[in-house]
């Protein structure tokens, strides 16, 4: 019986605003994002009978039914007219409810290598609706592109043609937040979009300019923080700005929030300077240039620090 592992990188969004509410229920957005090396390890095995999705590791995620890769493979045996009996292993790395990706790269990684995998046939443009139905950051993991501009809910795809690579210390709060509740934040506080500066993150993507960079950074959702999250963001932050020089930004919907660095030697220093701290994990990060089958050698190279 076939046995194989798949990788599932987290993202960043280095800019992120939310437009109008839409009558299927989602927002428009404008969003870059970029593929980091921080990845969920995923082991896909035959079996006799049915599908198992199991969930492995410290973080706090639903295995079986609930779990998206679960609800992700139904579509796609619906989809290609067929059952496969798997046992899907999925190994947490990525924090859950974090504004990472985690959940929708772990979908993304099973749909693509299982129909590759298989056989199934289902084409790539079906396989991205389907990811897109379960989950609208699904395309964007689909994508071999290291960074992609995401419009409409962010099914919409545009990847930008760079070679750069920027690292990253990310810190993840040890809290959960709930990206519909923060969307809802945003419409009951009618907030919606004020900035048109994503062709300038883009630019500055294009140009390998990170002064630009941090200087083009857009969060929308950082308006709509209250006493709930604030304080765990804030402090958060706090711990990256007394390392690290530059400024520091909030991922998605939060709580992780990351500042980038030059170089590997650079951001290596900075994680060092960050007090441990319990409730805190801290990861150092780069972009991530690989494929769901590992990053082109053979290696899991993200490195992380939880406390």
């Amino acid at each position: 019986m076939r046995e194989f592992t798949v990788y599932a990188p987290a993202k960043l969004n280095l800019y992120l605003d939310v437009l109008e509410k839409r009558p299927d229920g989602y927002h428009n957005i404008k969003t870059l994002f970029e593929k980091i090396d921080l990845k969920d390890r995923i082991i896909i095995r035959e079996k006799t009978r049915g599908l198992d999705v199991k969930v492995e590791g410290s973080m706090p995620c639903p295995s079986g039914k609930d779990n998206i890769v679960y609800k992700a493979l139904k579509a796609l045996f619906k989809e290609a007219a067929t059952e496969i009996s798997l046992e899907v292993i999925i190994e947490k790395r990525i924090p859950v409810s974090a504004g990472l990706g985690g959940g929708s790269s772990d979908a993304a990684a099973a749909l693509r290598s299982i129909n590759e995998q298989f056989g199934l046939g289902v084409s790539f443009e079906r396989l991205f609706s389907i990811g897109a139905e379960q989950g609208k950051d699904i395309p964007f993991f689909m994508l071999d592109a290291p960074f992609a501009r995401g419009l409409g809910a962010g099914e919409i795809l545009e990847p930008v043609d760079t070679d750069f690579m920027l690292w990253h210390v990310v810190i993840n709060p040890d809290v959960s937040i709930s990206t519909s509740e923060m969307y809802k934040r945003l419409d009951s506080h009618n907030q919606g979009s004020k900035r048109n500066g994503i062709e300038k993150t883009v630019s500055a993507i294009k140009n390998k300019d990170i002064s630009l960079l941090e200087k083009a950074y857009y969060n929308i959702f950082e308006e709509v923080l209250d006493d709930d999250y604030g304080p765990y963001i804030d402090r958060a932050k706090a711990l990256l700005l007394k390392a690290c020089t530059g400024p520091c930004f909030l991922s998605g919907s939060g709580p992780s929030v990351f500042c980038t660095l030059k170089d590997k030697k650079e951001a290596t220093k900075i994680l060092k300077k960050i007090p441990r701290e319990k409730g805190v994990n801290t990861f150092l990060a780069t972009t991530y240039k690989g494929g769901i089958y590992g990053d082109n050698r053979g290696q899991d190279i993200s490195q992380r620090r939880i406390e």
